[in-house]
């Protein structure tokens, strides 16, 4: 049975708001998870984005499609940051922390991410549309055209059977050697057009592999490699090392595993081989520290 999500049209679907705010409450709220960052904190945030909860809302207010758009995009990232408490655009110093999401509170995850939405549009609505309403087709075009998501069938090798946070509370040493550049075209290419079995084989002989995916099901290892991260999460990936070093590193990484196509970023290799210098251990490892820090966002 696959890991639940929440339905992406439940805007005008009060159950399955309900279902979402049923699984937010669900959660192991520990001391721990209630921190900012944490990946509770984080998981509940990728459910966010994976429906259409604030474009139901920016429905209300923009009658253009393209206001619509461009509107959902900028609210989801604040949004993202109230839940997380990590800054993606914004300064957190700027912030009112009260206003951050309180897993705590008795109320409505839904109910609260639909009131704090309309108030963050209305407020910058002027500001946002006058420098970043684009025609509809450039915004697909910055999304990225992902054929994973795109133009795979039902047999698409990334939908994951189960696992997210699951599969990492069970696994504590799992690693995720995720590719970037040419060979993750080619093994997304795979996953698209066969099985995922045929991404992995190929996986195996680019020798983009650890021993820690051995016996996961297969459908699992494909999006742990390759699933993108959501653009509005991937930022967060910054805060995840504080040595300056590595989050130079993480700030080159992370463009290369969202839904963007062809992200060449000629600064990371160097960036990688001085971290591992810096270390005294073998790039190999740094790569295993970022991919397994994107794998957690793309498949939590």
């Amino acid at each position: 049975m696959g890991e639940w999500k929440p339905a992406e049209r439940l805007s005008d679907d009060e159950e399955a708001r309900a279902d979402l705010d049923r699984h937010v409450r669900g959660l192991k709220w520990t001391d721990r998870a209630i921190e900012f960052g944490s990946p509770e904190r984080l998981k509940v945030a990728g459910w966010l984005n994976g429906t259409d909860l604030v474009y139901g809302e920016m429905r209300r207010l923009y009658p253009v499609e393209e206001q619509r758009q461009t509107m959902t995009r900028w609210v989801l990232g604040r949004v993202s940051e109230k839940i997380t408490g990590i800054p993606i655009d914004s300064k957190s110093s700027q912030w009112n922390w009260n206003g951050l999401w309180d897993p705590n509170e008795p109320t409505s995850f839904c109910g609260w991410a639909r009131r704090v939405s309309i108030p963050l549009a209305q407020w910058n609505a002027k500001r946002v549309l006058k420098s970043r309403t684009v025609a509809a087709s450039v915004l697909e075009d910055e999304d990225g055209h992902n054929p994973a998501y795109d133009d795979a069938d039902s047999r698409n090798a990334l939908q994951q059977p189960g696992g997210g946070l699951d599969v990492f509370d069970r696994h504590p040493d799992l690693r995720v050697p995720r590719p970037v550049g040419k060979i993750r075209e080619d093994l997304m290419r795979a996953a698209t057009n066969g099985v995922a079995m045929d991404a992995i084989r190929l996986a195996r002989e680019q020798g983009c592999w650890h021993p820690s995916l051995d016996g996961l099901d297969d459908g699992l290892v494909a999006a742990l490699l390759l699933a993108p991260i959501p653009m509005t999460l991937a930022p967060m990936m910054e805060r995840f090392d504080a040595d300056p070093a590595m989050r130079d590193a993480i700030r080159l990484y992370w463009p290369t595993q969202t839904s963007k196509r062809r992200v060449y970023q000629p600064d990371l290799q160097r960036a990688v081989t001085r971290v591992a210098t810096m270390r005294g251990v073998r790039e190999w490892e740094i790569l295993l520290d970022l991919g397994t820090m994107a794998a957690r966002l793309a498949v939590g």
